[in-house]
């Protein structure tokens, strides 16, 4: 046999290799994130990590599987990266289409930010609120001790670590002492009643603990760290949800969750509400940055009384590792239900 055809033999049987070795690779992170996060250790930083990694062999395999089926017609190799693509793209990169837009116009616009140290003024929010016409904000790690907001014309409400910004009236639930909740809220997640013009409906502000921290650990105390990790954060978002388990009208859930949908935790208490990005976004929607890679654990969550138009993740500021989710709403049956 000719040595160049032993070597073409030799590069098809390494591509062939290697294109469905990668397949099985992506499949298999595939279901670790699908099924494993905040379960297992491993799929647990896979969930939380860098996800695009796991797209880089794809265009050098695209590439070399394209030449080689121009020489040999080894289309199946192509077919097959095209299905590991669409598993990439759909199972962990979690891309969305927005499918399930509602036409027409909103009812209302809500909007999520945890502000964290960035030092926004009020005038900036004020700004920002007017600009993307947005009737309702919860915010997170909130910085206006003062209640600046009020000088703007805003509904306002200051909880320490959680506050509300309002177009409408509003009545904060099960807080007797509104002035002096926040000396002691710490990140107790805050109930409001939201006089919309369409209808009352029940806002819930979440700010969760988050299991990354059981992910640092690399030495012998890793697994105790993400177990005792893993059982406060599963019993905090129990905790949240056991407030609006059975609502008594359209419920709303908004806040930094600390989760990937993917999230067994986040399955388990908030599986049965309507993820707003998840049903009407488009593209990946990361709400939390790093320096290397982005992932979506802010969240706007509604009740079945909801459908949605539109969601939207902003850009961050620039010294900022969250970014602000905004969503348009309209009420099914606000007014019916209220009654």
């Amino acid at each position: 046999m000719a040595p160049a055809i032993r070597l073409r033999r030799l590069d098809s049987r390494l591509l062939h290799l290697a294109v469905y070795g990668y397949a099985v690779a992506v499949a298999v992170v595939c279901v670790a994130i699908q099924f494993l996060v905040d379960r297992v250790w491993l799929a647990t930083l896979a969930g939380f990590g860098p996800r695009w990694l796991t797209a880089l062999p794809l265009l050098p395999l695209a590439g070399w599987a394209l030449w080689d089926s121009l020489r040999e017609r080894s289309w199946p190799l192509l077919g097959t990266l095209a299905l590991t693509a669409g598993m990439l793209l759909a199972g962990i990169l979690d891309l969305r289409l927005g499918l399930g837009r509602a036409s027409g116009a909103a009812d209302i616009r809500l909007m999520t930010w945890n502000m964290g140290p960035r030092g926004v003024s009020a005038e900036e929010l004020d700004d920002l609120l007017r600009r993307t016409r947005v009737d309702v904000a919860v915010l997170q790690e909130c910085p206006y001790f003062d209640r600046a907001p009020l000088r703007f014309g805003w509904k306002f409400f200051y909880g320490g670590d959680l506050c509300l910004v309002s177009r409408f009236p509003f009545t904060v639930l099960d807080v007797a002492d509104q002035d002096d909740f926040w000396k002691h809220s710490g990140r107790q997640p805050i109930a409001f009643r939201i006089e919309s013009p369409k209808g009352p409906f029940h806002l819930l502000n979440v700010h969760l603990p988050t299991i990354r921290e059981g992910l640092a650990w690399w030495g012998p105390q890793r697994r105790t760290s993400f177990e005792t990790n893993r059982a406060d954060a599963m019993q905090q978002s129990a905790l949240a949800r056991d407030r609006v388990r059975e609502p008594t009208m359209p419920l709303v859930v908004a806040g930094d969750f600390n989760l990937p949908v993917e999230s067994a935790i986040y399955r388990a208490s908030w599986g049965d509400l309507v993820n707003v990005f998840s049903a009407c976004g488009r593209g990946f929607g990361y709400t939390k940055f790093t320096g290397a890679f982005g992932v979506r654990i802010d969240h706007i969550l509604v009740s079945t009384s909801w459908e949605c138009t539109d969601a939207n993740v902003l850009s961050p500021a620039d010294d900022g590792d969250h970014a602000p989710l905004v969503v348009a709403l309209r009420g099914r049956q606000l007014s019916h239900e209220s009654r």
